[in-house]
C-alpha cells in the first residue's frame, strides 16, 4: 500500500467524503484501502463509524446530531449555505462536527 494519502481539507470535507463513501458502499462498492474514487485515505469508513459510536455512547453526540449531519452530508452541503436550514440544524451540525473533529485531530487524521 502506498503512503501517498489524499488529505482532507477540513472536517466538512471528511464528512462529505464519509457520506459519499457510505452511499457507494450501499450501492456495492467494496475496496478496503481506496475510497470510492480511488484515493488512498488515512482512515477507512469503518474508522469513522467506530468514532461516531464512541461519541454517541459518551453522550457527546445524539441521534438528533446524526440525523442532521447525515441529512446535510448526503446533500453535500453545509446548512450554513442553505437559507432553508433552521438555526437548530446549524447548531447541531456545528456541535456534531466539532465533537468528531476533536477525535480525528487527536488521531492525526485531520490537522
Amino acid at each position: 500500500m502506498s503512503n501517498e494519502y489524499k488529505e482532507f481539507e477540513n472536517i466538512e470535507d471528511l464528512w462529505f467524503w464519509f457520506c459519499r463513501s457510505v452511499e457507494a458502499r450501499e450501492e456495492g462498492f467494496r475496496n478496503r484501502f481506496d475510497d470510492y474514487v480511488g484515493y488512498v485515505r488515512r482512515c477507512e469508513i469503518c474508522d469513522i463509524e467506530r468514532i461516531l459510536k464512541r461519541l454517541k455512547i459518551a453522550g457527546l453526540i445524539t441521534n438528533r446530531h446524526l440525523r442532521v449531519m447525515v441529512r446535510w452530508g448526503r446533500a453535500q452541503l453545509s446548512p450554513f449555505y442553505n437559507p432553508r436550514a433552521k438555526n437548530s440544524e446549524i447548531r447541531l451540525w456545528e456541535e456534531g462536527l466539532s465533537a468528531l473533529y476533536s477525535v480525528l485531530r487527536e488521531k492525526g487524521i485531520l490537522p
